[in-house]
């Protein structure tokens, strides 16, 4: 029930949906056109600006590290990567640093073994399992399969560490843990693995860039990249709190 209520919530924060909204009822009530007018093309403005998504961006995400000691098991959370039907593998997403730096920081003696997180979260199901996917996926890059943990049934943030508690508890108990999982993530996952009494480091990946481009496009002109920028930073702020008040 919490799966499907938290599908519901996160599409409903969308911004696009209020500018939709907005819009709509611009049309609807004529009485006050004016006024839903106005808010849809500013929420439109403020959505679509890079400049200020970017800043709130970086107030939020967690500022990567350097590794200097060397970890049990790297943590990879999923959401990384959908299926191609037709290829039969992972289609990568703008989330697959996660990944490529669990490879990295593996083949530099970093981490000893990749625990990836994921099943499946989609509401009606297609079979495919991510965790297992991205197992196949790092055996070709000269892992060996000894070295991968997949916990593949988490559908959540939340699934991922309570699961990935029950695995690591087992066999790596009071280990060192490296969380490896996209900067605008980072907070509410440090918060899941807190809950599920695993102490974790963070290692944020596919950070906002750090300097400040002031050129006016940048500046003036809306991307629509920006919206799903939004739409990610929202609903890890709603996540964030949620999580940190029901669990």
């Amino acid at each position: 029930m919490f799966f499907i209520v938290s599908k519901a919530i996160s599409f409903l924060f969308r911004p696009i949906v209020w500018i939709f909204i907005f819009l709509l009822l611009s049309l609807i009530k004529k009485e006050k056109r004016k006024k839903f007018l106005v808010l849809g093309i500013v929420s439109f403005y403020f959505f679509c600006n890079g400049f200020i998504v970017d800043e709130f961006s970086r107030l939020w995400e967690i500022p990567r590290a350097n590794i200097t000691e060397v970890y049990d098991v790297g943590i990879i959370l999923g959401g990384l990567a959908d299926y191609d039907t037709i290829t039969k593998t992972p289609n990568f997403n703008n989330r697959a640093d996660r990944l490529l730096d669990a490879e990295r920081l593996y083949h530099k003696g970093k981490i000893k073994k990749i625990m990836i997180c994921g099943g499946n979260a989609e509401i009606f199901s297609s079979g495919y399992i991510e965790a297992d996917a991205i197992k196949k996926y790092l055996i070709t890059k000269k892992i060996p399969e000894k070295d991968i943990i997949a916990e593949n049934r988490s559908r959540n943030t939340k699934e991922n560490a309570f699961n990935a508690a029950k695995l690591l508890n087992k066999k790596y108990r009071n280990g060192d843990f490296l969380l490896i999982t996209s900067a605008v993530h980072m907070r509410r996952s440090q918060l899941c693995f807190n809950k599920a009494n695993i102490e974790v480091t963070a290692f944020p990946t596919d950070c906002t860039k750090p300097y400040r481009s002031t050129s006016w496009e940048y500046i003036l002109i809306p991307r629509i990249e920006a919206l799903e920028q939004w739409q990610r930073l929202i609903h890890e702020w709603i996540g964030y709190v949620v999580y940190k008040i029901a669990f």
